[in-house]
C-alpha cells in the first residue's frame, strides 16, 4: 500500500508563446488601454441676482461720450458728414437759424432807417375861408390843411406848432397850429386859424381881394411844428417839421378859390 504509486502530476500548461511580430519592435510602445469614460453628472448652481457684477468694456464709455456730444451738438460735423441721413435735418436747421437772424436784421434796419430818417410828409391846402371881425377890426384867414405820411412802417404825430401867412413877404396873420382833426396815421387834417393884426392897414392887392375882386392875390402859408416818430406804441425822437406853400387865390372873399398851390416841406435840424 505504502508503496502505490501516485498518480502523476498533469503538465503544466504551456504559456502562449508571443512572437516578435505581435509585441512589435523593441522601440515602439505597447498600445495603452482604453480610458474608461467619467459617468455624466449634473449640477445645479444658483447665484443671487444682486451678486452678479459686471463691468462694461471700456469702449462702451467712448461710445456713450459720441453719443452724448452728438445729441448737445458738438458732434454735428461728424454726423453730416458725407451723405448720412442726420444731414438733413441739421442743414433744415442751419438754414432756419440763419433765415432767422436774416430777417431780424433786415428788420432792424428797416426800422432804425424809418426811425432816424423818415420820410418827409406832404402837405396840401383843400380849403381857405376869410372872414372879417368887424369888432376887433381884424381879417381872419381860416385853412384846413391835409399831411399824408409817406412812411408805411412809421406813424408820425404832430404836436405843437405855428403858422404864417404873408404876401410878398409882408405878414397878414399868424396862429397856432390846431390839433389833428382825424388823428389818422397815413393821412392827417388840420385846421389852422390864423388871425390878421388889429387895425392894420393890408398891402394893395390884398384890399381888393378882400373888397371883392377876382384877380389873383399871391399869398405864402408857412408852418412849422413838431413831429414825433412812432412804430406802434414805442415813441422816438422829436423832429422840426418846416412847410411852405406857395398859393395863387382868385379873390379873398369867404369861400376862396385855390387856382395853384405848391407845397414843400422839410426836417429841421
Amino acid at each position: 500500500m505504502a508503496d502505490r504509486a501516485l498518480p502523476p502530476l498533469p503538465p503544466p500548461s504551456p504559456e502562449p508563446a508571443v512572437s516578435a511580430a505581435a509585441l512589435g519592435s523593441p522601440l515602439q510602445p505597447l498600445p495603452l488601454p482604453p480610458a474608461r469614460r467619467a459617468p455624466h453628472d449634473t449640477y445645479v448652481v444658483q447665484v443671487r441676482k444682486y451678486q452678479i457684477y459686471r463691468v462694461p468694456p471700456p469702449e462702451n464709455a467712448y461710445l456713450a461720450e459720441r453719443y452724448r456730444n452728438e445729441r448737445a451738438g458738438g458732434g454735428g460735423k461728424g454726423r453730416c458728414a458725407g451723405s448720412s441721413p442726420a444731414c438733413s435735418p441739421c442743414l433744415l436747421r442751419t438754414l432756419g437759424a440763419a433765415l432767422a437772424t436774416a430777417v431780424l436784421v433786415a428788420a432792424a434796419v428797416a426800422i432804425s432807417v424809418g426811425v432816424l430818417r423818415p420820410g418827409v410828409p406832404s402837405f396840401s391846402v383843400d380849403r381857405l375861408t376869410v372872414s372879417n371881425a368887424t369888432r376887433q377890426h381884424r381879417t381872419d384867414y381860416d385853412f384846413f390843411l391835409t399831411a399824408v405820411n409817406p412812411n408805411k412802417m412809421t406813424a408820425l404825430w404832430y404836436r405843437d406848432g405855428k403858422a404864417r401867412l404873408l404876401h410878398h413877404g409882408t405878414t397878414l396873420a399868424s396862429g397856432d397850429m390846431g390839433d389833428p382833426e382825424l388823428g389818422g396815421e397815413d393821412a392827417t387834417d388840420f385846421s389852422v386859424l390864423l388871425h390878421g393884426a388889429r387895425g392894420g392897414r393890408a398891402p394893395k392887392a390884398v384890399e381888393k381881394g378882400l373888397t371883392g375882386s377876382k384877380a389873383a392875390v399871391a399869398l405864402q402859408l408857412t408852418v412849422e411844428v413838431s413831429v414825433q416818430v412812432h412804430v406802434g406804441a414805442l415813441g422816438f425822437g422829436v423832429k422840426r417839421l418846416a412847410v411852405d406853400c406857395e398859393i395863387s387865390a382868385a379873390g379873398l372873399r369867404k369861400y376862396v378859390h385855390i387856382s395853384s398851390q405848391k407845397c414843400k416841406s422839410r426836417f429841421g435840424n
